[in-house]
């Protein structure tokens, strides 16, 4: 695995990822009663050992380790099922960490961003929404007087704030959601896909301000999971490749980085299919 140095070197820390692990259980059932015999443990003030897998588990995220600097937007990728989003969730503070630790510096709010039309309502206005998204985000009554006119701006939906976003087609609502996230103004925002719906142009519009927000004041950085290859050569400075919940890739060289991932999400493929399939990737993953 090549290691990330130059930006270490020059950068201050504002996350640091040690020996991350993470497991789930294949079985439902099996699943639940886990998860019962744990919570009765607990009440009983039996520590449960989460470093071994019982049966039916696997580590969905393996001692995954690295830094996050300030000013660096930091690419996420790997194939479906490779830990992306649980690491995303894991640093979220969404699903609990079963091995190894996160130390957080100069994080005073984290925005992360799963599913961008969580927590709004249909039935409601775009200004409602505002108001309501806003509050389950964290923004105070003040924040978010202050935010208004930032977030109406962004989100170029003009005199459609007024109407119920359930009038709104997919890309309308993907614009008000991200402008009310990016305005929380987080130390750490965390965007998993997110920007995949919508139009180009205001895609293009939230890789270009993201390049700014980083720089623009102390203490930010930005994790980006997606797998639109092309898009990580715009905006990112850094990629970490995931792989069956293992990091087997960290590095500045994005275009190095991207090889590596393409051949690896078809690694199991006969030598003339992954050929074929990394023509169309090359081609077509933008």
């Amino acid at each position: 695995m090549k290691e990330s140095t130059d930006m270490a070197d020059q950068a201050n820390t504002l996350l640091s990822v040690d020996r991350l692990s993470k497991k789930f259980c294949k079985d439902l059932k099996r699943s639940m009663l886990y998860g019962m015999v744990d919570i009765g443990k607990d009440m009983l003030g039996i520590k449960s050992d989460p470093t071994h897998l019982r049966r039916g588990e696997f580590w969905a995220l393996d001692e995954v380790s690295f830094d996050l600097y300030e000013g660096q937007i930091l690419s996420v990728i790997g194939t479906n099922g490779s830990g992306k989003t649980t690491l995303m969730r894991v640093i979220s503070d969404i699903f609990p960490k079963d091995k190894g630790q996160i130390h957080p510096f100069n994080i005073e709010r984290v925005t992360p961003i799963f599913a961008l039309h969580s927590g709004i309502n249909a039935m409601l206005s775009g200004h409602e929404n505002i108001q309501l998204k806003g509050a389950m985000l964290g923004m105070t009554k003040e924040e978010l007087a202050r935010k208004k006119d930032f977030i109406a701006e962004f989100s170029e939906l003009g005199s459609f704030l007024n109407s119920p976003v359930g009038t709104y087609s997919s890309g309308m609502k993907a614009r008000l959601a991200y402008a009310i996230s990016i305005a929380t103004e987080p130390n750490l925002f965390i965007i998993d896909e997110a920007l995949a719906v919508g139009d180009s142009a205001f895609k293009a519009k939230c890789y270009n301000h993201l390049k700014q927000y980083v720089r623009e004041k102390p203490h930010r950085a930005v994790l980006y999971v997606t797998n639109r290859v092309k898009k990580i050569l715009t905006i990112a400075d850094r990629t970490l490749v995931l792989h069956k919940g293992k990091l087997v890739e960290d590095t500045e060289d994005l275009p190095a980085a991207l090889e590596f991932y393409m051949n690896h999400c078809l690694q199991e493929l006969d030598p003339h299919a992954r050929a074929e399939h990394l023509q169309l990737m090359r081609e077509y993953e933008g």
